[in-house]
């Protein structure tokens, strides 16, 4: 699972600096930085869908997600809740999730004990120094602009973007490199080039859209198609997934309180 995060985290990134297809479309991503950078809290809700096969012996996966969430930027805190439903070779099981994540620590509930964990809050990787200048993006994604799409329609800016292959592949490394650097990898266990090269993408489709007025982002699509191998004899998983992300309040949150009695429960992990 850590490999398939490191990709989408990278993935993300490329899809950022493809937003940058022509003039209108880089004021425009522009400011929705400006906006998310003066962003205080946000509601949001999350589906997922996602399929992973691999072979006979692993059987296939279906998951679906249909989640809740309030964020508070600083400091970071976040209530999330919702349900999960997995299907593992035609057995179904469906479970309630909820977490608390506040500068004490992390509170989940665990459904199959109907019971509350805690454990210590770990500070998340700040990517620091990164450069914006979207000319030095626009120069990295000169063979690659013809993939992206920029509309305005029903009061928001829409931005689609699409690709498949070692083409993908490559940019993501060469972006990753540029702008992030190795280190989020490494300090992650992980080598970069080791997971590039072990997956192979179908396809990638993305669609931001952003409110034409305000800059705020509005929702997220994005549907990822991969294979990557799990080991050394050649065994691969296949996975796709589907995320529709939509922002439902932007600066509506006022603060994430853990309710005593989940305190009181709580079990250190």
């Amino acid at each position: 699972m850590r490999k398939i995060t490191l990709l989408f985290i990278a993935l993300f990134m490329v899809f950022l600096a493809a937003c940058g297809d022509s003039e209108e479309a880089q004021d425009v991503y522009q400011k929705a930085v400006e906006a998310g950078e003066k962003l205080e809290s946000a509601e949001m809700d999350m589906k997922i869908s996602q399929t992973m096969e691999g072979a006979p012996e692993m059987g296939e996966m279906v998951m679906d997600m249909d989640m809740q969430a309030s964020i508070l930027m600083d400091p970071l805190a976040m209530h999330q809740k919702g349900t999960m439903n997995i299907e593992i070779d035609g057995m179904p099981v469906t479970s309630e999730s909820e977490m608390y994540m506040v500068e004490d620590g992390i509170y989940m509930f665990d459904s199959a004990n109907q019971a509350w964990l805690k454990m210590d809050a770990s500070m998340a990787e700040e990517l620091s120094g990164m450069d914006q200048d979207p000319t030095e993006q626009l120069a990295m994604l000169e063979s690659f602009m013809d993939d992206v799409e920029f509309s305005e329609e029903d009061g928001q800016y829409i931005f689609k973007f699409s690709g498949e292959g070692d083409e993908l592949i490559e940019f993501t490394q060469q972006y990753v490199e540029e702008y992030l650097g190795t280190g989020i990898f490494a300090e992650a266990g992980a080598d970069m080039n080791e997971i590039l090269d072990s997956m192979t993408i179908h396809s990638i489709d993305y669609e931001i859209r952003i409110d034409n007025k305000t800059y705020d982002t509005k929702s997220v699509i994005s549907n990822l198609d991969f294979e990557i191998a799990v080991d050394e004899e050649g065994n691969t998983m296949r996975m796709n997934q589907e995320m529709n992300a939509a922002y439902t309040g932007i600066n509506t949150v006022d603060s994430i309180e853990v309710p005593q009695e989940v305190i009181d429960a709580a079990q250190d992990m």
